[in-house]
């Protein structure tokens, strides 16, 4: 039940938000992972535009906390979409109060793309799985157990080892913290994979930068960005930045030269990571909730999360895409209309300026022509959505 909500600056928690945050984080065993620490929330709430706490009570007790970031009429978790999970920050009965939280920000929409351990209430919502390398018995005993249920995978892994052996005589491998030349040949290179694939580009609004600096910037221990590094001869050849805390791993933004693609060194620094890192007394690796191939053989579930929306309601925009699906077969239309809503979600959460909006969505709607034969209808609509500021993708 939620009385009363602050809405406060991240800056503005005190000693006392900062106990109680930390004492519902190890009250949930769910919320296990470097997005649910204060500290991941306080480096990057500078970098994050309109940005902010929500601090529910019940009666006179703070119940939970909820960080954000709005987007016109829209809240997202903080760093969205970059923060890959997210929750409320509460004991393990809390229910929050989104519909309270909406009127007091003036927001019509709740969005979220991996919200563990909370209901979500009314609205559309999809369960994902998180996908977890577990090497808490350690790197051999993790190997010989994926290994074992997928022999096939493992087997190529293997092969590809041997062929870097013979080729080059093995990588050099290091562990390290980011520095700004390790972040510019890997943001450069997942930019140039964006504009190749025609997926979003998150770095173009430039503050998700300014939040991945910040990361970097922090000096502790058992916190903050690191990167596995593969070398040849000196010569860059992959780097996986990961996100760290404790025990905990969530690898975040692999890159790799394309001149050493056949040889799988994505897969390959995945592999060395957490072979390389045991000694450290890293454990759990965490994948994030892609469907990417590679995921599955290499992990086992890590629990549930939600993606979806509160408080959805239908406009002019949802029920011109609905009349354009008279274009596809149903089945083909509601796929492109996932996958629509899913791109539009990530222009949303980076995107803060007018311009950024338009260049955008005229790029989503030429793919969409592009890759589904959508007709010039489905196009105009993204297109006409980008002087809104906002578009509203349902179910």
């Amino acid at each position: 039940m939620t009385d009363r909500i602050d809405i406060v600056q991240v800056k503005e928690l005190t000693a006392t938000d900062e106990a109680l945050w930390n004492g519902f984080v190890a009250a949930r065993a769910e919320l296990v992972g470097p997005y649910f620490d204060l500290g991941y929330v306080q480096a990057i709430a500078p970098s994050v535009p309109n940005s902010g706490v929500a601090r529910f009570y019940d009666g006179d007790q703070i119940a939970g906390y909820f960080a954000f970031q709005k987007r016109g009429d829209i809240l997202l978790p903080i760093g969205a979409p970059l923060s890959d999970y997210h929750a409320v920050i509460s004991a393990p009965d809390f229910v929050a109060d989104f519909d309270h939280l909406m009127r007091l920000t003036r927001t019509r929409r709740v969005e979220f793309q991996g919200l563990v351990g909370t209901s979500a209430g009314r609205g559309a919502h999809m369960g994902l799985t998180r996908r977890i390398a577990d090497a808490t018995d350690g790197f051999d005993h993790w190997w010989a157990t994926q290994d074992a249920a997928n022999h096939k995978f493992f087997k190529n892994v293997s092969r590809c080892m041997r062929n870097v052996e013979k080729d080059f005589g093995g990588f050099d491998f290091s562990w390290e913290k980011v520095t700004p030349e390790l972040m510019d040949w890997t943001i450069n290179l997942k930019r140039e994979q964006y504009r190749r694939s025609g997926m979003h580009d998150v770095f173009g609004c430039r503050w998700t930068r300014g939040m991945l600096d910040r990361l970097a910037a922090v000096d502790s221990p058992d916190f903050g960005l690191r990167c596995g590094v593969l070398r040849h001869q000196g010569r860059l050849v992959a780097v996986e930045i990961s996100l760290v805390q404790g025990e905990d791993v969530h690898l975040w933004f692999p890159a790799y030269d394309p001149d050493y693609g056949r040889y799988s060194v994505g897969i390959l620094l995945t592999v060395a990571i957490i072979k390389n890192t045991e000694a450290l007394g890293l454990k759990r690796f965490d994948f994030g909730t892609g469907g990417e191939d590679y995921k599955s053989p290499m992990t086992t579930s890590g629990g549930a999360c939600l993606e979806g929306e509160v408080e959805i309601r239908r406009s002019l925009q949802s029920r011109a895409l609905d009349a354009a699906g008279l274009f596809l077969p149903r089945e083909r239309f509601e796929q492109a209309k996932i996958s629509l809503r899913r791109r539009v979600k990530v222009i949303r959460a980076t995107e803060i300026t007018l311009n950024g909006w338009s260049r955008a969505l005229t790029d989503l709607g030429r793919r969409a022509v592009m890759r589904t034969g959508v007709s010039k209808v489905y196009a105009g609509v993204l297109k006409k959505t980008a002087v809104l500021g906002t578009v509203t993708f349902v179910g």
